[in-house]
């Protein structure tokens, strides 16, 4: 099977149109009507009288076109609209006696299928009809038809149907037809809309997307006009663009009388519209290697097949000539340039009529003997006729490359395809096609350029090993990091096996298969942490991610890029250690009591127990520390840490949480007994005297206890509970334990108060949305800003750190967040009004939001959609979030990124800061913390970090925002080390919008007029 190329498809496309045309009017009148004797002759003797009076009251009808579909119809640098539609539209206007204005200020299709929905205009110019368009619009009978095929980057082979797309990124402009046929028919496909055919085209020729599927007609001369050189066609697909006239549903007595016009077009008039554009030129980048060798016969076979059915539909030998005319024409605008020659002399004996377009020689200069040979580059000449030598004697068609001279002197590259004809066992005559690829070889020649740019770049990187593998997995290619990583000198390596040199013997068998599958398949082997096999035996962690390569004999080659995580392996270790032990008592911190903690908590709810939680705090624990010293303090907290251990469960907790405080979780609590005698027996050990090196300490404890769920619902209340207990303790005199009381509710009081008043704040208008500026570093301009809630209570400002944990808590948070979005659009929308300002408003989010089915989507896209102000929004997100995201998270924000809304990492570096992440989520800005900002001195640890997250940042192709700016000095040393934007107090604090517009919006618009 052969990739058909871009010249070969717009004429087959075009061939269809010109068939259904010349099929639908077979029978017409040869002569056009527009010799009628007056201009309404047409609609005088063609319409009804009630017809002619739409007309009359209508003299201008507005026509909704596609602005960039060319070459069906386009908006030209001039202004005026034109291609093929544009064509036919010009024809009805001479038959109806009306005039089709074109609406050209919708800057994309989805514009103009938006305002088509609305009623805007009184017709479509050139529509696919689908049951979804169905519903506002009603359509004629097609006048135009093409092909939805299949073009993707050379390098990636023929695909051939859409079924190989499963699982890949496809990129369909918006408002094609395909969309929603794909979506019906293939779900596994992940479909990119991009604005315009242009920028899809360019996704699949970058590699953002794998391939296209569109418009062959549309794709071909886009990709000659934007120059477009590694794309070609790859596969085809059953769905057709027949091509309509949809008129507005409420136009019922237009839509009859489209049709009637449209049906009136002659054969003749039609013929006049394709021969006026079959001149287009495409580009033929992306030709068909593999059995081309048979496309100068198949270019015949159309043409007979094409004369043939002219012969059946006119029964005329003049139907025959201009048939026959016509696709010759066809072949001659294309730059494949079709030859029969002597087979034992290379004289040719016909050659197309575009050679003097594509070579410069003119016609019976190629008649003449030895022309070809002497016209072959001389570097070229004798192993040329070497091979077609031994091809010919051999029977056997070829297909070779080579240079040739071109009549102004340049150099061109062609490709010949050659069918050597026998007859009797005797060659007779060669026929062949001659493309001219100088263009793919300069691309291949840029190809070869960046590999070896990238090879260069990885021997600079000593600390990334880089080996290459050929489609055997034999090692080609070591570097010398690979030499320090796995122990394997060069000489040692290159020709060995991957499987039998670093891969152990449990994931040999894995690798193999994973391999075949794609080279076979092209299944993507993902990058992942494996433990890889060195030299001596041992196993070597490392992150390895694979890369797939054509060599320049267009074999496969795998190259892995290895990063050892050996001493990452160790620091993780000990910072795991760290983050969840006291590194005193190596009692465990708040973090893993906290887990631990919530884990019973689970556990009592399902089972229907309770759980106690204990806060002890030693007394009299400062004297010792002030007496003795701190190193007699550590002796006494090590001591207390061991008595308190024996004097609990297995199963039980015991935790330090900083100072002299300790906590202790009691699970599988059956009744209070339990929990006294353990209170009992810690106040018993800790009594006793702790033998300090040469010294005797005495201490005692004060204990609080809170139990869930009965005194508490959540671990924070809980805690809460205990501690106050404690302090209940202390307060009746020390060495003793206090439960919770009732009389400790005041503060649960305050809370159920405060979310009462809470729930209430939104329908009595008591929230404001208040806005901190971001300014881009390099000129000090306000770009942006953040959204900040603030709730205005009768009793003063309540921060947030009070109410929005309990609105994430109950869920009220959805409707705030809704309600906080739309206020921003509303704002934006006015600030964009009255400034023109492209100040872009930061959003925060929540995770419960995203939890919700209900939420994002249907209102905020709604506020969106009304306000046309998408692309001046920003969603803020956490990493939480992203650790804990699921399918619903991924859909959500894929669905901001299909609005125009952009994504920004707030908080950046605080949480579990994975590469993975930006890599499989669409992140826009990172958002560094201000724990790391505020800090900032020359050569600090936390200025290396902001460093590193920017540099890493902008290689991933993601801006930076810097939080928590309040130095000169702090925006100086951000801005030297490259970071975007600065955000603080430097700049200004949240203020409310009018305040903010007065301070930051109006004063640049002052300047900008100064």
């Amino acid at each position: 099977m052969f990739r058909i190329a871009p010249w070969l498809i717009l004429f087959i496309s075009l061939a269809m149109s010109l068939v259904q045309s010349v099929w639908g009017s077979a029978y017409a009148a040869e002569s056009s009507q527009q010799s009628a004797t007056s201009e309404f002759s047409w609609r005088d003797d063609n319409l009804s009288a009630t017809e002619i009076a739409w007309l009359q009251q209508h003299p201008q009808l507005k026509l909704g076109i596609d602005r960039t579909f060319a070459p069906y119809e386009w908006v030209d640098n001039n202004g005026d609209y034109t291609g093929i539609s544009a064509d036919y539209f010009a024809l009805l206007e001479q038959r109806l006696g009306v005039s089709f204005v074109p609406v050209t200020d919708k800057h994309s299709w989805g514009e103009v299928l938006k305002a088509a929905r609305n009623g805007e205009f009184d017709l479509m110019s050139c529509m696919v009809k689908t049951a979804e368009r169905e519903t506002y619009l009603d359509f004629s009978q097609p006048y135009l038809s093409s092909t939805a095929v299949i073009i993707s980057e050379q390098s990636k082979g023929y695909i051939g149907t859409l079924d190989k797309l499963k699982g890949k990124r496809v990129a369909i402009h918006k408002g094609h037809f395909t969309n929603e046929l794909l979506r019906r028919d293939y779900p596994e496909i992940t479909i990119i809309n991009p604005a315009t055919i242009q920028d899809a085209l360019r996704m699949v020729a970058e590699g953002e997307a794998v391939a296209f599927v569109g418009d062959a007609t549309a794709a071909g001369f886009v990709m000659k006009q934007e120059g477009i050189l590694n794309l070609s066609f790859s596969g085809h697909t059953d769905y057709q663009s027949d091509f309509r006239i949809g008129v507005y549903r409420g136009n019922p007595i237009l839509s009859g009388i489209i049709e009637k016009a449209l049906n009136s077009i002659t054969e003749n008039e039609r013929n006049q519209i394709f021969e006026h554009w079959a001149g287009l030129t495409v580009s033929q980048n992306g030709i068909a290697v593999e059995k081309i060798l048979k496309v100068s016969g198949l270019v015949l076979l159309v043409l007979l097949f094409i004369l043939y059915w002219n012969f059946r539909l006119y029964r005329s030998e003049e139907a025959h000539r201009k048939s026959e005319k016509r696709f010759k024409n066809l072949v001659d605008t294309t730059n494949g340039i079709v030859w029969e020659a002597d087979h034992d002399t290379y004289t040719y004996t016909y050659i197309s009529d575009n050679v003097v377009r594509v070579l410069g020689y003119p016609i019976g200069t190629w008649f003449k003997p030895n022309f070809w040979k002497d016209h072959i580059h001389p570097d070229d000449r004798e192993w040329a006729i070497r091979f077609c030598d031994e091809a010919v004697a051999d029977h056997r068609d070829h297909e070779f490359e080579y240079r040739f001279l071109t009549a102004n002197g340049d150099i061109v590259w062609l490709r010949d395809m050659v069918n050597v004809v026998v007859e009797d066992g005797k060659p007779r005559w060669l026929r062949g096609l001659m493309l001219d690829i100088t263009d793919q070889k300069m691309a291949d020649m840029l190809i070869r350029q960046s590999e070896t740019r990238f090879r260069e770049l990885i021997e600079s990187l000593p600390a990334i090993a880089v080996q290459g593998y050929d489609e055997n997995r034999q090692v080609i290619y070591w570097n010398d990091a690979s030499e320090t990583l796995y122990g394997y000198s060069r000489e040692e390596a290159l020709g060995q096996p991957l499987e039998a040199l670093i891969i152990p013997q449990a994931m040999r068998e894995t690798v193999i298969q994973l391999h075949h599958d794609w080279l076979e398949k092209g299944q993507e082997i993902p990058a992942s942490e494996l433990e890889l096999q060195h030299k001596d035996g041992s196993l070597v962690p490392v992150f390895s991610s694979h890369v797939m390569l054509r060599s320049e004999n267009d074999r496969q080659e795998m190259y892995c890029i290895d990063v050892n995580l050996i001493e990452q392996k160790r620091a993780r270790a000990e910072l795991t250690r760290m983050a969840h032990y006291d590194s005193l008592t190596h009692l465990p911190n708040r973090r893993t009591f906290t887990d631990r903690l919530l884990q019973m908590m689970k556990k009592a709810d399902r089972e229907g127990e309770q759980v106690a939680v204990m806060m002890i705090d030693l007394d009299r624990f400062k004297e010792v520390n002030d007496t003795l010293g701190h190193d007699y303090g550590d002796l006494l907290l090590q001591g207390a840490a061991k008595r308190l251990l024996s004097c609990v469960r297995e199963t039980d907790t015991v935790a330090r949480l900083g100072g002299d405080e300790f906590l202790v979780i009691l699970g599988n609590i059956g009744d209070l007994s339990v929990i006294e005698r353990v209170a009992g027996n810690i106040l018993r050990q800790l009594g006793e005297p702790f033998i300090l090196k040469d010294n005797r300490s005495f201490v005692s404890a004060s204990i609080g206890i809170a139990l869930y769920p009965s005194d508490a619902m959540t671990l924070e209340a809980l805690m809460k509970n205990a501690d106050q207990a404690m302090y209940a303790a202390k307060e009746e005199g020390r060495n003793r334990f206090h439960y919770f009381t009732p009389e400790m509710e005041a503060v649960a009081q305050q809370r159920r108060r405060l979310l009462n008043e809470l729930r209430e704040a939104l329908d009595l208008q008591q929230f404001e949305v208040y806005y901190q500026p971001i300014l881009d570093l390099q000129n000090g301009r306000v770009v942006k800003a953040e959204a900040l809630l603030r709730w205005n209570h009768p009793r003063g400002q309540v921060s947030p750190l009070d109410f929005i944990p309990l609105a994430e808590e109950t869920g009220l948070i959805v409707d705030i967040g809704n309600w906080v979005f739309a206020e921003v659009v509303r704002q934006l929308t006015i600030w964009q009004a009255r400034f023109n300002t492209e100040l872009q408003v930061s959003v925060n989010t929540s995770p419960v939001q995203y939890q919700d089915d209900n939420s994002s989507k249907p209102n905020w896209f709604g506020h969106v959609l009304t306000h046309n102000g998408a692309a001046n929004l920003c969603v803020e997100i956490t990493e939480s979030l992203l650790m804990e995201a699921g399918r619903g998270v991924a859909d959500k924000l894929l669905q901001f990124r299909d609005q125009g809304i952009e994504v920004a990492l707030d908080d950046f570096g605080t949480g579990y800061s994975s590469l993975a992440y930006l890599k499989q989520f669409h992140i826009d800005y990172l958002k560094i913390d201000q724990s790391f900002v505020s800090h900032l001195t020359s050569g600090s640890q936390d200025l290396v970090l902001c460093e590193a997250i920017i540099v890493m940042a902008h290689t991933l192709d993601i801006k930076v925002i810097a939080e928590g700016v309040e130095t000169p000095e702090q925006k100086q040393m951000l801005l030297d080390i490259g970071c975007d934007f600065g955000q603080g107090y430097l700049f200004g604090r949240p203020v409310p919008a009018n305040e903010f517009s007065a301070r930051w919006l109006e004063s640049q618009v002052i300047n900008e007029v100064e």
